[in-house]
């Protein structure tokens, strides 16, 4: 703790003089980074009825208020500006400043109160630090080793290449973001740079954060002065605005840029809005993001959690300065308007709209609810392999189209049937794709049994076994086992039906629709089993899940 001036012989004391001091103890608009984790010096200022500052105490974050009265006693023997002298009041916004003041100095009056003076104090040092030299920048601060910068400057210009703000259409396709080994919990990422300008990343602590942010934005626009919460950024700036020694100590350690418009910046925004350069640990995390968002947006195939209207969950494994991280980053309930309540019991509600009377109405509910059930199965442990839950897509499906049953009645008799004569005659899938089908289907039902404790599941799991798996084989394999739309599908490219043909078409989805699910005695490769659902009505389905979705988001 330092004191404004050094320590000298005290005068007396004094009479109270009458006038009103203010005591205002705040945080400085600045950190300090010389030693271990940056931090923002805490200050006490003691200013004058004419609001001059009459003395301060300075010291780390906890140090200046065990010292209060002592610094309200020098300021008032040794002031910056006049003559000795003591208030017969002062007042201070703090209650716990309040209470060490009246501790020590039982002769002034201390009144609780607002300290609008201070904002003054603190503004004319802001303007003061802007003017003032602060010292050469550089990217190796606070023990950054070059080799972990130049890890860094890899994978920012890696990502940048990538392009991930052309991938997603706005700032608000939002990712969730854990790596355990950092201490990062589902953190919330937004990508910046949709418009053209302010290329990078902005990390929040979670989701609620970024909607705050996003809040204040818009304040702003509107003229208010709204409290942004702390965020990270990792932005890319032009090179020509980078500080003459930032561009020497790129170019001394030779470390990449992706181009003109790609040198890569960090800084940690506290509530305050005061800035920071990150910590050797920020450094890493950084990296290990720039490496798992560039690695997903590789993969042009696959869906990227951020994307609209994609429930998604992708881990990887990341080589860092630091040694490999395992990062995940998913899609956020936050991002989604239409989230439901985590204590919703999704299997039950599906049960309520299959008995329904409206056909119409339950139908877009049943898909609402569908949808909901897929996405929590992406999200849990047991779907962490199975980001797209295809196979869990496709046995609702199915299951809600033969005689009107929903998955939580659907037994394992039924799921046999299913399985071994609908898959057949009704899906187009390649016999090797049985071994992954029952993969996942396996997890769908343990994430059922744990979630939900779905009295079935043990015997459906017995349906799902892994020696299982040739008999479905050989049921896809077998042609006597194709219906109609199979038959015309596996047939080869040079058939005469005509899959551009609307008649032809229209002709065997109408053949196919109305057949319930076989009797589950009537199951088992080579046996015939009934025509079902048609691509009309299944793309009638998927229209109804997207219209439900817009109307959740318009009902916002």
């Amino acid at each position: 703790m330092k004191h404004s001036r050094r320590a000298r012989k005290r005068p007396g004391p004094g009479a109270a003089t009458g006038v009103e001091w203010v005591g205002a103890l705040t945080s400085l608009p600045a950190y300090v980074s010389e030693e271990g984790e940056p931090y923002r010096p805490e200050a006490l200022f003691w200013i004058g009825a004419d609001g001059a500052v009459l003395g301060s105490t300075v010291g780390r974050p906890g140090e200046v208020l065990p010292g209060a009265g002592e610094s309200l006693q020098t300021a008032m023997d040794q002031p910056i500006a006049g003559r000795p002298h003591r208030p017969g009041r002062v007042r201070v916004s703090s209650p716990e400043l309040a209470e060490a003041l009246r501790a020590d100095h039982p002769g002034i009056d201390v009144i609780c109160a607002p300290t609008p003076e201070v904002d003054g104090v603190l503004e004319s040092m802001r303007e003061q630090m802007a003017r003032d030299d602060v010292g050469e920048l550089s990217y190796l601060g606070l023990g950054i080793p070059p080799a972990a910068m130049e890890a860094l400057f890899a994978a920012m210009a890696d990502l940048f290449r990538a392009e991930p703000w052309k991938r997603l259409p706005d700032d608000q396709s939002l990712f969730l973001v854990t790596i355990e080994q950092l201490g990062l919990h589902d953190g919330a990422l937004s990508v910046m740079g949709q418009l053209g300008e302010s290329f990078g990343l902005i990390l929040f602590s979670d989701p609620e954060d970024f909607e705050t942010y996003l809040d204040a934005a818009e304040a702003l626009e509107a003229g208010g002065e709204p409290e942004l919460p702390p965020h990270f950024v990792l932005h890319f700036e032009r090179g020509a605005d980078v500080a003459p020694e930032l561009r020497r100590e790129i170019s001394e350690h030779h470390w990449e840029v992706a181009g003109p418009d790609a040198y890569p910046w960090l800084v940690a925004i506290d509530e305050d809005l005061v800035a920071r350069p990150p910590t050797p640990e920020e450094v890493t995390v950084a990296e290990a993001l720039a490496r798992a968002l560039t690695a997903i947006l590789s993969d042009t195939a696959a869906p990227v959690p951020g994307e609209p209207d994609v429930h998604a969950a992708r881990t990887l494994r990341v080589a860092t300065y630091r040694g490999e991280v395992e990062v995940t980053l998913s899609s956020p309930e936050a991002s989604d308007p239409g989230s439901f309540d985590p204590a919703l019991d999704v299997l039950a509600a599906l049960a309520a709209v299959a008995d329904a009377d409206d056909d119409e109405v339950g139908e877009v509910a049943r898909g609402i609810l569908e949808e909901e059930l897929l996405r929590r199965f992406a999200a849990s442990p047991e779907g962490h392999d199975f980001p797209e839950a295809d196979a869990a897509e496709l046995l609702l499906d199915l299951t809600a189209n033969y005689g009107g049953r929903s998955l939580p009645t659907l037994e394992a008799e039924e799921l046999q049937a299913l399985l071994f004569d609908v898959v057949p005659r009704m899906v187009s899938i390649p016999s090797s794709d049985a071994g992954p089908l029952f993969a996942e289907l396996r997890a769908f039902y343990r994430f059922l049994k744990r979630e939900f404790r779905l009295a079935q599941a043990d015997a459906c799991l017995d349906v799902l076994k892994e020696e299982a798996v040739p008999e479905l084989e050989g049921a896809l394999a077998d042609p006597g086992n194709f219906g109609p739309a199979t038959s015309l599908l596996m047939e080869d490219e040079d058939t005469d039906f005509d899959l551009e043909s609307e008649e032809q078409l229209e002709a065997l989805l109408d053949s196919m629709v109305g057949q319930r699910l076989p009797d589950a005695s009537s199951s088992g490769p080579g046996r015939r089993a009934p025509s079902g659902d048609s691509r009309k009505a299944k793309k009638a389905r998927k229209d109804r899940r997207k219209a439900a979705r817009k109307a959740r988001k318009r009902n916002r």
